[in-house]
Formats: structure tokens, sequence, C-alpha cells
């Protein structure tokens, strides 16, 4: 980079580590204990003490190599467990690792927002290159995206994946057909993201794009192209495999596999009952983190015009081949989250950057340009104040979620209900997204799937607590069950648990938020009693 280059680049660097500073508010709250943070994200919850198993002390160096290899949570590969152990270690050094908010807050800052930050910057350096005041307007339009900053509230892989698709078009464009080490570079980059979360597989398109460009350019002969596309799949399998060690031993690979076949069922079906797929049944998510269909429409378009009449059509070119597939997928072969899309949508939107002329003054002298440039600078304009609107809104919700959430109400409204139960024991099912700190006298559980009576009496629940808008989901008369008969039965319990006739239980409390059941048994034994209802 020249020095008008760097000066840009440090300037951008301050705006981020503004950005990074700012999120660390939101992302510290609301994460007092493992239970409050399952309240909020289940996501976040479940592979938690995975990696705080990993970074445990093990007593030698073979036992806490094992913790890494097999770690036991395949729906994500290792390089996102290995990053969050990385950066979690520091605060086992300090004796903090068992402090929930120390670790969420790191989590979230490390593993989230910073490398988002980063796959934002690099997409800025492709579209610019540092060099004007776009650089600027893109970065800061590019971070206020509704499902940038949700993605920066939460601690999830998306955001490593998206850093990781981003390197691989940065290293394609820099390699200038070439073949040279750039498109290994950028093998191995996609090898990343296919070890992160497998969604590097999307690049076959974009790549075969690629080597097709070094043929129709005369850059390559067929020969050193396919030795070209031989070694970048070989460099992508490689990068894969060895970061994720555990697939070369047959017991965990069994455990990955049947993981992977899970979850690409939940994917593609839903989980417990048939989610919804399609443009249609996936819009209103789409508005809400990523902008109006005339905005999306019109980066689309802008990615288009980059390679029909742009200077630099091999970059909008591979940014468009990348969209395709990935997107084809998320709307149509799985149900929506905004998650999903973000490496391949991140990448056309900032195709915008085409409405903003390097040198506007000149460029808008001319009346051509006045009738393409500012109609499409209002719409941005509109656009990035709704964004921010969003923004603000989200920002306030993460930041006080704790105050204002009712599971947490709700549960101080449970313990007081279970007065009567005193310091005996008691067995407790809740629904996830409730809040159930553990306790010494409680022990309690939960499931994803959807329940029956049948795992009710199998786990001997002594006392039920059911979130109201869980029962009125699956009692939704539009609701399709993966398994009809399951289903069934399924609704069934539901049903009843919403007439508060639970069979075997005893109604003492219900709220807006949630309705809590005791075992008859246990009811007549310290509640008749104490003549509570």
């Amino acid at each position: 980079m020249d020095a008008n280059q760097r000066k840009h680049f440090g300037f951008l660097v301050l705006i981020a580590i503004a950005l990074f500073t700012l999120y660390a508010l939101p992302n510290a709250a609301a994460s007092k204990n493992l239970a409050m943070v399952q309240v909020f994200s289940a996501d976040e919850s479940l592979p938690l003490p995975t990696v705080l198993r990993m970074v445990a002390p093990s007593g030698s160096l073979e036992q806490t190599a094992k913790n890494f290899i097999f770690y036991g949570y395949y729906p994500y590969g290792l390089v996102y467990f290995a990053w969050s152990a990385a950066v979690v270690y520091p605060l086992q050094w300090l004796g903090l690792s068992g402090n929930t908010a120390w670790v969420m807050l790191v989590l979230r800052q490390m593993v989230s927002v910073l490398p988002m930050l980063a796959a934002l910057m690099f997409l800025v350096f492709l579209q610019d290159g540092f060099r004007t005041y776009r650089s600027y307007i893109l970065f800061v339009f590019l971070a206020v995206i509704p499902a940038v900053v949700q993605n920066n509230l939460w601690w999830h892989p998306d955001g490593l994946v998206t850093l990781f698709a981003v390197l691989t078009l940065f290293f394609l464009v820099r390699d200038r057909l070439r073949f040279g080490a750039g498109f290994y570079i950028a093998a191995l980059a996609c090898g990343l993201a296919i070890g992160t979360k497998l969604v590097g597989v999307f690049f076959f398109l974009a790549v075969a794009v690629y080597l097709l460009l070094g043929i129709v350019q005369k850059k390559a002969s067929w020969p050193r192209l396919l030795r070209a596309g031989g070694l970048f799949i070989l460099v992508m399998a490689a990068t894969y495999l060895l970061t994720n060690p555990y697939l070369f031993f047959a017991s965990a690979r069994a455990e990955f596999i049947k993981t992977m076949i899970g979850q690409g069922a939940s994917l593609s079906t839903g989980y417990g009952v048939v989610y919804a797929k399609g443009i249609i049944a996936s819009w209103p998510i789409v508005r809400e983190f990523f902008g109006e269909a005339v905005f999306i429409l019109a980066a689309i378009a802008c990615t288009l015009w980059g390679i029909l009449r742009g200077t630099r059509r091999i970059l909008y070119l591979l940014i468009f081949a990348w969209f395709i597939p990935l997107s084809l997928t998320v709307f149509f072969f799985s149900h929506f989250k905004f998650q999903y899309w973000l490496p391949a949508i991140l990448p056309v939107i900032s195709c915008v950057i085409v409405l903003f002329p390097e040198k506007p003054l000149e460029t808008l002298g001319r009346p051509a340009a006045r009738w393409f440039v500012l109609p499409g600078f209002l719409l941005l304009i509109a656009q990035f104040g709704m964004f921010s609107r969003a923004d603000l809104a989200s920002y306030s919700s993460t930041l006080f979620r704790e105050r204002e959430n009712p599971a947490v109400s709700f549960y101080t409204a449970v313990a007081e209900a279970l007065t009567p139960i005193g310091d005996d024991p008691a067995h407790i099912y809740y629904d996830p997204n409730m809040y159930m700190p553990p306790t010494r006298k409680w022990t309690a559980a939960t499931t994803f799937e959807l329940l029956s009576y049948q795992y009710i009496q199998e786990q001997k629940f002594e006392v039920v607590l059911l979130q109201q808008s869980r029962i009125r989901d699956y009692l939704n008369p539009n609701a399709v069950g993966i398994d009809p008969a399951r289903f069934a039965e399924n609704q069934t319990f539901y049903r009843q648990a919403d007439v508060d006739e639970l069979t075997g239980f005893h109604l003492i409390l219900s709220t807006e938020f949630g309705k809590a059941f005791v075992r008859e048994d246990i009811y007549r034994k310290y509640f008749e009693s104490s003549g509570l209802p």
C-alpha cells in the first residue's frame, strides 16, 4: 500500500476499534451463568461446556491433546472450537474460566466481532483498495447491516466462516489468473471455511469459473489448468482434514457422520415440525436482517453491472458465482436463518460501491451519471437510516435483556410457587428458553425435542415448566410434523397442557410467559396440606 492507502487504512482501523469496543457492553450482559446464556441463545449454551472442557487443566499433555482433538461437539469443525479455546485460555490462566460473563464476552468479541470486522475490511480493500472516500462509506454501511450487528451479538461460527469466504475471494482476485501462490492460499481459506461449517463447498462454481477464465483469457493451457484445479482440491481437502484430525479415527468419524446426517435432516425439514422453505417463506427474515427488496435487487444489479461494464469484472464474476449456489441452498434446500446467508450476501452488498464514483464532482457533471448515481445514493441513504434504527433497537434490547426478559421473572415466580416443597429435592423439566440456574436442591433437564407423556414419565419429572409460546407453536393448525404419528402424540400433550389438564399433573402457576405443573403425588404431599389451590 502507498502512503494514501496506509492513511485510509489507519483511519478504518480506528473505526473498527471503536465498533469493537461498542459491542463489549451488550456482549457482557445477561451472561451471569450458563442457564442465563441458554435463555437467550441455546446455540451458545450448548457448545460452551465443550470449550471449557478444552481449556480445563487435564494433568498431562496427552490428555490435553485428546480434549482438543476429540472435542465431541461435531456440528461445527475444530477450527471454531480451537480458536474459541485459544481466546479463553488467558481466562483459564487468570482463574476466570468459571466466570461465565467474562467467558461469553471474550468469545463473542473475539470469535464473532473480530473476524466479522476483518471480513468487512477485506471486502472494502477488494472494492476500493483503501484509496478513496468510498472505503469509509462502504465499511460503515456494511457494519450497520442488521445481520452483521446481530451476528456480532452472539458467539457463533458465522463470523469466522464469513472471513474465510471473503479471504477465498480475496486471494483468487489477487492471483490475477496466474494460478500461483494466491490461488492455493485461496484453496487453504476455502478448506478452512469447509472445516468450520462446510460452507466452503459452495465455492465449486466460483473456482470453476476462475479456471474457465484462465482458458478464455488464454492465461494457461488445459493441462496446466487441470493440474491447478487438482492441486486446489488437494490443498482444500488437506486443510479440511488437518484442521479436523478426529476424522482419522473411526469412532469419532462415525459420530461426526451421524451428527452431519442429523443436521442435514433438520436443516432440510425442520426440528420436530416441517419448516417452510423458499423466498416467500423466508422474506420476513430477509427483510428484517438484510433490507428492503429494492435494496437487495439493487445490490444484485450492481454486481451484474460490474460483470458486464465494470473495470474489475473478475471480482464481480467471482462474487456472483459464489453467491448463486449458497443462496439457492439456504432458500430452497433448508429453512432460512440470517446467518446462513451472511457469507454470500455481504460480498454482493459490497458491490453497491459502484454507485459512488471515485471522482464524484467530475462524474456527476455528466447527465447520464446523475440519473444513475443520485437515485442509487438516495436509496442507500434511506436503507442506511432503516438499518440504523433497527440496530439501535437490537443493541438496546440486548444490553438490557436480563432486566426485561420474562424468563427471569418467571423463574422467580416458580421458585415462590414451589415454596411448599422446602429443601426437599425435586426433578424438574423446563423448556429450553426458560431460566433454570443450578441449585443444590433441584435437578433439572431440558430437551429441544417435542414433548410427550412417554418422555415425561420415563424421566420421572416431578415438576414440568412449559413456555406458552412453545405450546402455541406446536398447536398451530398449519404446523406439520416430520413424523405424523409421533407429532400427534406431541400435540395431545401440548393440547392438554394448553387447557391446564396435563394428565397426572396439577397446575400451580400460569403467566403470560409459562406454566408450572407438579406431579399429582407431589401436589398431594406438599400442596394440599398447605391450602393452596
